[in-house]
């Protein structure tokens, strides 16, 4: 396994597969507080869902953050779940965790996931589809400008760096001569990826499995972030157990519609909600939004 260890920003050494895909939840959690907006609240005691935790930075931050919480972390991909178990048992202040390692979904079983060790927050049950919601409209110039932009806003290029890029890309020539070196990066990456990319079958149950076999009264956040299935988590609710749960936030692909979708299943349930556009540049072009939801 890709194991490495990095310190954060703040002093925080926690083991992940690679420093971009650590500063980048970094920044979301810690800096952004991207789950905690639109009247999201969290309070000494709450009970949190993590569906989709990866290395576990949400529940170290909340933990930090708040006293006596009782964390439920679920992460399917077994590598990934390693470095959750390492950085929770070092970083975990007074908390209680229980770590899953399976995923949440709309019934239990089985299912293939599509996994590559260095962009593991990328790990999916539904590839095709995730890749189906690029924007038809993006070139490669609108790829290069937004890697640039995301890419400073994590510290990884300069201001100076990331201005000269983008003004290189904004020239008629001297644009189309990096668009040619990202594309060879581009080709690079994919046949990387098809060296590195893992397919494991991984374990699946449903939120209202946990509820009965954890005797849960109460759920006061629910964040998901599971690249692209998250409608299967959701529909894995009981009727019974939608007022058990106070609020979500969930990241979701608007895959043929399903932004609407699931704000309408919220709204049907009693939710107040709210859609937010990602912050970061890249996703804007896969069409990636967060939803929070106040009962």
């Amino acid at each position: 396994m890709n194991m490495q260890t990095f310190v954060l920003p703040n002093g925080l050494k926690i083991y992940a597969q690679s420093e971009i895909g650590a500063s980048a939840l970094y920044h979301e959690i810690f800096n952004s507080k991207t789950y905690l907006q639109h009247g999201i609240e969290v309070s000494d005691g709450d009970c949190v869902f993590d569906v989709g935790a990866n290395v576990g930075l949400f529940s170290i931050f909340l933990s930090q953050s708040y006293g006596g919480l009782r964390l439920f972390a679920f992460e399917p991909i077994r590598q990934t779940f390693s470095l959750l178990e390492k950085n929770v048992g070092l970083h975990l202040n007074g908390s209680q965790a229980k770590l899953f390692n399976f995923g949440l979904s709309s019934r239990s079983g089985t299912a293939l996931f599509e996994y590559d060790r260095f962009l593991s927050p990328a790990a999916t049950m539904y590839p095709k589809e995730v890749n189906g919601c690029v924007r038809p409209d993006a070139g490669i110039r609108d790829w290069a400008k937004a890697g640039a932009v995301d890419l400073r806003r994590i510290s990884k290029l300069s201001d100076q760096q990331a201005y000269l890029l983008l003004k290189a890309l904004s020239m008629p020539v001297l644009g189309w001569l990096v668009a040619a070196v990202m594309i060879a990066l581009l080709l690079g990456s994919i046949a990387r990826k098809k060296i590195f990319l893992e397919r494991p079958e991984c374990q699946l149950r449903t939120v209202s499995e946990v509820i009965r076999e954890h005797n849960i009264e109460s759920i006061d956040l629910m964040k998901i972030d599971v690249e692209g299935s998250e409608l299967d988590v959701i529909r894995g609710i009981d009727p019974g157990d939608w007022p058990k749960i106070r609020q979500f936030v969930v990241e979701a692909h608007d895959i043929d519609g399903r932004v609407e979708t699931m704000r309408s299943i919220f709204e049907n349930h009693g939710y107040r909600t709210v859609v937010d556009q990602c912050e970061w540049e890249t996703l804007k072009l896969i069409n990636n939004f967060t939803i929070f939801a106040i009962r």
